[in-house]
């Protein structure tokens, strides 16, 4: 036994003074300790990629579900409608004319799960109801919030989620104003919708976000669940504020990804989306360890890998220093390998400040400069696939916006040639007028979209002078004095400054800005109102001033007066006239003459434009 030992011992110190033997312990320590560094870098920067990934595709799955339902709902409103746009107002006082009119609507177009109801002005039970819902029409609706609301509002509403009087089941109604010939509201036509009914909501029961996640549907306004992917939330009011940030921020009107912590203290991410015509959102949120489930094998598989790499390192390097005096066979052996790719391109160790050592050190150089090379060239063609797209995405945009504003002046001019040659209008001078009134809107519409089309490229031609714009300013309004006093309108002219301000501007496009702003004025200002043209000079700058008395913008749409194709979503609307761009040329015009133009609330009660364009040197 002592002479066992005594080899033993002689062995163990052969090997601790083996310089063979401290280069395998040195290698083993050193790739161990860079495969753990790396791991953990490379595992926290995995993980906030993969929970990007997972928030972006969350919200696109809620976009998408939100929009899907956005639809319905619309799809339904439009229908009621359009069925009370359409009933006869003498069936009020004929049920049984009623209910038959009732019952061919429904079954043509079974939109409502659970029918249609008409109810009187006074509500108090139904005229008819189809199909037939015992004990409906005896109901008393007149302080039903769908009821109070469509008369008072004088437009389809959509009420409260509950459950159904009659039926008892979870329900949601819509409903509109029924008019006679005056206009009058002399009733109300309600379509009820079981809100589990096949093609409405029952897709949020029916789908799971992966094995434990969900969907939300949530009235902010009736502070309740609608639907959901749990029954058993159907209709209940949500938590009180202060117990989920998310959520309050949600109620707030955020709408995008966040991660939250629900009531079961499991963490989730959860994506927000608005279903806008019914004041809505829908959340869908599924719990983050799920969503990440696949950085968990990810770890997994790079532990793994740690031990089985450091295993075949450590045999390699056995291999290796066995030749340890052929330093350079065995670099050449690995470039070989690197060029056959039996292994990835890595750098060639550097034993020594020898002839190989440099040899190696370049080999490493070039395959640095090979990969930042790689890595700027995937970089460009990244920012360039990303530009094109947005060009692309532009460009689709472009031209759905032109093609739909185009369409209507089209469509009339259409429907007029028909007419004439059908022989239902006469070729006289009202008609040749109309044809005429929508060329020219046609052949504004096209000068404008030219006009923003040569901005959009840099070629927006303008040719500069000297010139006095409150001049030109004068004369615009002259030549619309005419104009103006049709439309019961009066104008106030405000003191010009003295002296009078000089610019370098192009003529013929400033003289469209000003009249675009007239013409905006007089299209969007109630009868008996007030436009006030002002001018003053401040810091080196004219200030001309286009101010109208109500109606008003609201201020959130204040922003966005300037933008292509964008229309108020008020009396300034379509229903007045205009394209959409007229406020965009002038932006486009304005700018090509280094100045800006600002919109605001008037305080005549209208809307105030301030055009400010730089004076000419040597103006005061």
């Amino acid at each position: 036994m002592s002479r066992l030992r005594a080899r033993f011992l002689s062995w163990l110190d052969e090997q601790r003074r083996s310089a063979i033997t401290r280069l395998i312990v040195y290698g083993i320590l050193l790739v161990s300790i860079g495969l753990v560094v790396r791991l953990g870098i490379f595992l926290p920067f995995l993980r906030d990629r993969l929970f990007e990934q997972s928030a972006s595709h969350q919200l696109s799955i809620a976009e998408y579900v939100a929009r899907d339902i956005d639809i319905r709902i619309r799809a339904r409103i439009d229908f009621l409608d359009y069925l009370a746009g359409h009933l006869p107002a003498p069936l009020l006082n004929d049920p049984r004319a009623m209910e038959a009119w009732l019952r061919e609507h429904q079954e043509t177009n079974p939109l409502f799960s659970k029918g249609l109801v008409v109810v009187p002005a006074d509500g108090r039970r139904a005229v008819a109801d189809f199909p037939v819902v015992p004990g409906r029409r005896d109901l008393d609706f007149s302080d039903s919030d769908y009821f109070r609301r469509a008369l008072d509002e004088r437009r389809a509403v959509i009420g409260k989620p509950m459950r159904g009087r009659a039926s008892g089941e979870p329900v949601v109604v819509m409903a509109t104003p029924i008019r006679d010939g005056s206009g009058k509201a002399v009733g109300v036509l309600a379509g009820v919708t079981a809100l589990t009914a096949s093609g409405f909501l029952n897709v949020l029961q029916d789908s799971r976000l992966g094995q434990t996640g969900g969907f939300l549907l949530i009235s902010p306004r009736d502070n309740l669940f609608v639907a959901a992917t749990d029954t058993r939330k159907v209709l209940t009011p949500l938590p009180p504020p202060g117990k989920n940030p998310l959520h309050d921020q949600a109620m707030a009107g955020y709408r995008g990804t966040g991660v939250t912590v629900n009531i079961h203290g499991v963490e989730e991410l959860s994506a927000m989306a608005s279903v806008p015509s019914a004041d809505w959102f829908l959340v869908a949120r599924i719990p983050t360890a799920e969503a990440l489930k696949a950085l968990d094998a990810t770890r997994d598989f790079a532990f793994r890998n740690i031990f089985i790499s450091t295993v075949t390192i450590l045999l390699f390097a056995a291999l290796a220093l066995r030749r340890f005096f052929r330093p350079l066979t065995t670099a050449s052996q690995l470039l070989r390998r690197m060029a056959a790719g039996e292994i990835d391109m890595q750098p060639l160790p550097v034993k020594r400040r020898d002839e190989i050592g440099e040899l190696a050190e370049g080999f490493n150089t070039l395959l640095a400069r090979l990969d930042d090379i790689t890595a700027q060239k995937l970089t460009a063609e990244r920012l360039r696939v990303e530009e094109q797209e947005r060009m692309e995405t532009s460009l689709r945009q472009w031209m759905a916006d032109t093609s739909h504003e185009l369409r209507t002046p089209i469509a009339v001019l259409r429907a007029q040639v028909e007419a004439i040659q059908d022989g239902v209008n006469p070729v006289d001078a009202r008609t040749l007028g109309v044809l005429h009134g929508e060329v020219m809107g046609l052949s504004r519409l096209v000068d404008d979209l030219h006009t923003l089309a040569r901005s959009d490229v840099g070629h927006l031609d303008c040719r500069f002078s000297p010139m006095a714009p409150l001049d030109l300013m004068d004369d615009v309004l002259q030549a619309f004095r005419e104009r103006i006093v049709d439309a019961g309108l009066m104008v106030e002219r405000t003191a010009r400054p003295t002296p009078e301000p000089v610019i370098a501007g192009d003529l013929v496009r400033l003289r469209q800005v000003f009249s675009n702003l007239l013409e905006n004025s007089l299209r969007y200002t109630d009868a008996g109102g007030w436009l006030r043209i002002g001018s003053r000079i401040a810091d080196g700058h004219v200030e001309l001033s286009v101010e109208d008395s109500a109606p008003g913008v609201p201020p959130d749409s204040l922003p966005r007066l300037f933008e292509r194709f964008f229309r108020v979503d008020s009396s300034r609307s379509r229903v007045r006239g205009g394209t959409g761009i007229g406020l965009a040329v002038c932006l486009s015009i304005v700018e090509a003459h280094g100045g800006t133009i600002t919109a605001q609330p008037s305080p005549l009660g209208g809307l105030k434009i301030d055009v400010h364009l730089p004076l000419a040197e040597g103006s005061t």
